[in-house]
């Protein structure tokens, strides 16, 4: 069962569909995001793309919706990304952690969503993220967000969930 959950952005209004438990009691939220105070930028997982496929880059495919704001800039758009890149930024964060003064990026299609995560050595760590509505030739939106080393285990769970509900094959 879904239901329809309605985001509220500056000038519109975003509808999304959260899936349920069994119990029915909490929304399952499938997601990784990055805050810096009231700036953000999260993507949700929505579906496998191709459960079925007999190839395995199809069934790494993910339909996703990326939302953000940043500054006085916000939006989101749905684009496909791939199992594989959450397991390899996981990997990264990981090392970035007992290594502050290393980068972790991850990097879409078609260089749609990337985000570089770097350290300065004593934690304190800078998304440089760009987005682009459309994949390789869309609109394109460059942003930062500041956070520190103790957000790392949290990224890093949000993502071990993500690959651990979509496999990486």
């Amino acid at each position: 069962m879904a239901e329809r959950i309605l985001r509220i952005f500056p000038q519109r209004i975003i509808a999304k569909t959260v899936s349920y438990n069994a119990k029915m009691t909490n929304p399952v939220d499938i997601y990784f995001e990055i805050k810096d105070g009231v700036n953000f930028l999260r993507i949700d997982v929505l579906k496998q793309n191709f459960p079925n496929s007999e190839l395995d880059w199809d069934k790494n495919s993910l339909n996703c919706l990326v939302s953000v704001k940043c500054g006085r800039f916000s939006g989101d758009f749905n684009t496909d990304l791939m199992s594989t890149d959450f397991k390899t930024f996981k990997a990264e964060l990981e090392t970035l952690y007992e290594n502050l003064d290393k980068t972790a990026t991850f990097e879409g299609i078609e260089n749609q969503v990337t985000i570089q995560v770097e350290g300065d050595g004593i934690g304190h760590l800078t998304a440089k993220c760009s987005l682009m509505d459309n994949a390789g030739i869309g609109n394109k939106l460059i942003c930062e967000m500041n956070f520190d080393q103790t957000e790392l285990p949290k990224l890093n769970q949000q993502l071990n969930k993500i690959i651990s509900i979509y496999k990486v094959f």
